[in-house]
């Protein structure tokens, strides 16, 4: 564990001094983002400053200071923050995914992958944050690093669905099934069900998850399923977006990372349930 991060003194848990809060809080408003970092860490600061240390200590596990963790975990918060329409949040992630390097046409990708579970209310929460920013905002100056390995590919999204007419075909019910077949190893419940009572919205709702991630890597797909599952407590969820996650080359440490960090971030050890219920068998013995 490091001494001293952004300004306190992690291995003096039981105590706190002024000059240590100053610090804290002088290098959260060094973004010049959104005032909510600071007014929260002066909630935990003020109150309660051996939970703010251990919450900065567990911090470092998942975002600051490595560039792919930050890019990573504010990537599934702002799956979270459209999902619960906070708009502080979103503008926030936005600034923090900028600021390391994606682009706008990667940080719509992300909203659109959202607006597949979050819907026309999402959408407007992100207007509503960042709407008015987005035409005149610049792109980057450097390019944004993910983990080794991850690379766009948006032909692995594709099932061969027949988008020149709306009826789901014999041979689109064939394709979709191989491509689930292909990549998790089965047809998952939800496309059963969904191709029995009502095979033209999973057609539709289909071609639209393949659509959505074309400049960013493929796997943030399983990653922001990941978080999402883990939200709602979806363990067929959890299980699948795991699966499709190692098919393209996630490894089990970036899961497990999505994993704790939605825990640590939104659900507790509540979440954990699901994720062993969920993964026990896919990760076996693998530890962050």
């Amino acid at each position: 564990m490091s001494e001293v991060r952004e300004g306190l003194d992690l291995t003096k848990i039981d105590e706190i001094t002024p000059e240590e809060i100053n610090a804290n809080l002088i290098s959260v408003w060094g973004w010049r983002g959104p005032l909510y970092e600071m007014y929260a860490n002066s909630l935990m600061l003020d109150y309660a400053p051996d939970f703010a240390k251990l919450h900065r200590w567990a911090s470092d596990m998942y975002g600051r200071p490595e560039v792919p963790n930050i890019i990573m975990l504010s990537l599934g918060n702002i799956h979270s923050y459209i999902m619960l329409g906070w708009e502080t949040g979103i503008l926030n992630e936005f600034h923090t995914l900028r600021r390391n390097g994606m682009t706008r046409a990667q940080l719509m990708e992300a909203v659109m992958f959202t607006q597949l579970t979050a819907g026309m209310r999402g959408l407007g929460h992100v207007y509503h944050a960042v709407g008015n920013l987005l035409s005149i905002w610049g792109e980057p100056e450097n390019t944004a690093p993910f983990p080794e390995g991850w690379a766009a590919d948006p032909d692995a999204f594709k099932a061969g669905l027949d988008l020149t007419t709306r009826k789901m075909t014999p041979t689109d019910i064939d394709n979709l099934t191989q491509w689930y077949e292909k990549n998790i190893g089965f047809l998952p419940d939800s496309i059963k069900f969904g191709l029995k009572h009502h095979p033209e919205f999973v057609k539709v709702h289909r071609a639209k998850w393949e659509t959505t991630l074309k400049t960013l890597p493929k796997q943030v797909a399983p990653y922001m399923m990941l978080r999402h599952h883990m939200i709602t407590g979806n363990r067929e969820g959890i299980r699948e977006a795991a699966l499709l996650g190692k098919a393209w080359g996630m490894s089990a440490q970036s899961i497990i990372r999505c994993i704790t960090s939605s825990a640590f971030y939104f659900t507790g050890f509540d979440g954990l349930y699901t994720a062993h219920a969920a993964l026990e068998d896919i990760l076996g013995d693998e530890v962050l």
